[in-house]
């Protein structure tokens, strides 16, 4: 089991226990209808994932603890349980992805469920006791209701589930289907240049957006520079301890400059360190810690570096790096790993699935069809879509195992576009 998938399972565990003393403060947790911080120090002050301040609009990480605590309720603790739910769960988001493909490509329905299912990265992350399973249950939900031909009831009723499943387990990814959702919709009101027309509106929109509210914009900015910040120093590995209403980090090769008693840290000579404010957003701060203090702290998170762990140009809060970082976050969201990279032996599935997959896109972008007005729409919403979360998970992202998890959706999309490419029939599909 992955270091993620044992938090969850631990921490859902401590969740499914309130049910057992409180009922009452159980629900509390379980609707966020009543809940407090003082009800979550009594009740799961053990937690690391329960509770992230302010820095995260929509908490994804309580819902998968909300999630498994019910599963725990009929698994009694058994790994295997959650497992077999999770893989229903993927199954069932596989299933409706199927739904939505077969009639968009002229390949044949066997060869669109295998393909779907046996992506090496869907198929080993939908098994998986993370969110990837019902991200992709919300996801092919999703885009049924946006692309499947059926009653318009059935497409809002799809289209609804499959965001509030996103929004609970991977907001990101309901944030980047936006814009692809505001293209499509306005293509269907341009009588003609539909794709040009289409994008050049979406432009002008997110142009103006950012240039009438200055402060959501440098937020969001910040937002980004603060989540690389946290993931870059989660994978490098190193010690936060709990120090009053803030967390001090300590980088690996600094810990051994520290005392350690249990979950006690003291120093053992004055030592640089770093502030963090918990679920905040506002930069870290350098400190200089004197032994002379006497400070004791609590440990309140350790780990080592990852194996996967590749380094990131900083953003720092500044847009002009954010823009130069573009190519670099391109490059590694959707092409990362390659031979000589760090990691294990999944390394090597990641890369085959990347080659294949982008040598089967060029293939059919040499042989292709001649395609309707629908599918030329289609296929620039999904890049619309692919390459905004691939820019997303680049930027912030310096672990290539999450790496390779985080952008599921991306290869999904570039599936899809690879079968509407291969399609070989010349009739006109109908565009929703």
């Amino acid at each position: 089991m992955s270091e993620d998938a044992g938090v969850f399972m631990r921490e859902s565990q401590m969740l499914n226990h309130v049910f057992w003393e409180s009922p009452l403060t159980y629900f509390k947790f379980l609707t966020g209808v009543g809940e407090t911080q003082p009800l979550i120090e009594a009740y799961l002050p053990e937690t690391t994932h329960w509770d992230v301040g302010a820095q995260s609009l929509i908490n994804d990480n309580k819902n998968i603890l909300r999630a498994h605590s019910l599963i725990h309720f009929i698994s009694f603790n058994s790994e295997i349980v959650h497992a077999l739910v999770c893989c229903f769960v993927g199954l069932m988001g596989i299933k409706q992805l199927y739904i939505t493909v077969k009639p968009m490509v002229s390949v044949r329905k066997e060869v669109v469920f295998w393909v779907l299912l046996l992506l090496p990265s869907v198929f080993f992350w939908s098994s998986s006791i993370l969110k990837e399973p019902f991200m992709l249950l919300g996801l092919g939900l999703f885009l049924r209701g946006v692309f499947h031909d059926e009653s318009q009831k059935k497409k809002i009723l799809f289209g609804v589930i499959g965001g509030l499943l996103l929004l609970g387990f991977k907001p990101y990814v309901m944030f980047m289907l936006m814009p692809m959702l505001t293209f499509l919709a306005t293509t269907k009101l341009l009588p003609k240049f539909k794709i040009i027309g289409g994008i050049l509106i979406l432009g002008i929109l997110t142009a103006l957006l950012f240039a009438s509210f200055p402060k959501p914009r440098e937020k969001a900015i910040q937002t980004i520079s603060r989540k690389q910040f946290d993931f870059v120093q989660v994978g490098r590995g190193g010690l936060h301890v709990y120090a009053d209403s803030v967390f001090y980090y300590f980088r690996t090769d600094q810990i051994a400059s520290l005392n350690r008693d249990h979950d006690t840290v003291w120093l053992k000579h004055d030592l640089d360190a770093q502030i963090l404010k918990l679920g905040q957003i506002s930069d870290p701060v350098p400190i200089r810690l004197k032994k002379a203090n006497n400070e004791r702290w609590i440990k309140y998170f350790e780990n080592t570096q990852s194996d996967g762990f590749i380094p990131v140009t900083p953003i720092n809060n500044s847009y002009g790096q954010l823009i130069r970082n573009i190519p670099e976050a391109l490059y590694h969201a959707l092409f990362r790993p390659i031979p000589g990279d760090p990691g294990g032996a999944l390394n090597w599935v990641a890369f085959i699935e990347t080659v294949l997959l982008f040598s089967a896109l060029f293939w059919t972008i040499t042989q292709r069809k001649k395609l309707s007005e629908q599918e030329r729409i289609r296929i620039a919403g999904l890049i619309i879509f692919a390459f905004l979360l691939s820019l997303i998970i680049g930027w912030t992202t310096p672990v290539l195992g999450a790496i390779a998890r985080y952008r599921i959706p991306v290869y999904i999309a570039i599936l899809i576009i690879t079968g509407i490419l291969y399609q070989q029939k010349s009739e006109t599909l109908t565009h929703e």
